[in-house]
């Protein structure tokens, strides 16, 4: 029983003395409330620009797929059975990989042509039908890891053959999507290091302006954790305030971007609907912020701490 109540009293004066650091770091901002609101709009605008570029290149990625992009692999045969071609499509469609196959005898493939043509007639001198059986094989998945792979399976199944690709343009295109990907982690990790930077500067002068006050205070038995602890609340409600805007600022800019992106999608002939950044987005860019905030204030007050008499 007195182990339990001991407990109880320890929690107390621990909530205690966290919300009396909360309550004084609040107070502390709202009696500067230009230099709050300058540091808050200076996270908020730093954290704001990789977000928006990831914004974009997600929209990026989900427009392509509205592009007929499924890359095809063409394998040209000799001419011979129709219904061996075909057992030679349903042997193939059996594998997870292949998505469909679909058997073009030579004289089908003869018909299909003659029919396009203005005038047949062009084609009544020939003896022989000089164009292949052709299998057109479609992958299950459009990554060039899976059409590599099919293309490999083929070029085992039929080593005489010859076969034509039109994947190139898709790995170019995952090429780009993967080079985005990592110029945007650059751009973030750069943007995300100068923010904890000056988070952490600031931190440090706000530190050194209480210089007489700290001095007092460890007179009187104050620790370190208690004299950090108000500023580790100030970069939570800095890291806070700027993550809210830096999500006004994605909103906003999203919604200044959505109409020339869907016009140049329609100047494509592409039906599409600009995807607005989610909530788990909105909260991860908040958390983010928080994270910088106080991870910022630790390493100034810390420093700070430190070097002061």
């Amino acid at each position: 029983m007195t182990r339990t109540r001991a407990l109880r009293d320890r929690l107390g004066a621990w909530r205690e003395a966290h919300a009396d650091a909360a309550r004084r770091s609040l107070a502390r901002r709202l009696q500067a409330p230009v230099l709050s609101l300058i540091s808050i709009a200076v996270l908020g605008f730093i954290l704001a620009l990789p977000a928006f570029l990831w914004v974009l290149l997600d929209n990026a990625r989900a427009l392509s797929a509205h592009v007929d992009h499924e890359p095809r692999v063409a394998v040209y045969l000799e001419a011979g059975d129709a219904e061996a071609l075909e057992d030679r499509a349903r042997e193939l469609e059996q594998r997870a990989d292949v998505a469909r196959v679909t058997a073009i005898p030579a004289e089908r493939a003869l018909e299909d042509y003659r029919a396009g043509l203005e005038d047949p007639g062009l084609l009544d001198w020939m003896d022989d039908n000089p164009l292949p059986d052709t299998l057109d094989v479609v992958p299950a998945r459009s990554d060039p890891e899976t059409v590599g792979r099919v293309e490999e399976t083929l070029a085992r199944e039929f080593p005489g053959a010859t076969m034509v690709s039109d994947d190139e343009w898709v790995r170019q295109l995952n090429a780009l999507h993967d080079l985005g990907a990592r110029i945007l982690a650059i751009v973030a990790g750069l943007l995300g290091l100068g923010a904890l930077l000056v988070l952490a500067l600031a931190s440090a002068s706000e530190l050194r302006e209480r210089r007489e006050e700290i001095t007092i205070a460890r007179i009187s038995g104050a620790t370190h954790r208690f004299l950090r602890r108000p500023s580790l609340y100030g970069g939570v409600y800095g890291g806070l305030g700027g993550g809210l805007f830096a999500v006004g600022l994605l909103y906003l800019g999203a919604a200044l971007a959505r109409e020339p992106l869907e016009s140049a999608a329609a100047a494509f002939e592409i039906d599409y609907a600009l995807h607005l950044p989610g909530p788990e987005v909105a909260l991860g860019v908040v958390l983010v912020a928080v994270l910088l905030g106080w991870t910022g204030a630790r390493l100034g007050s810390g420093h700070a701490l430190r070097d002061a008499p």
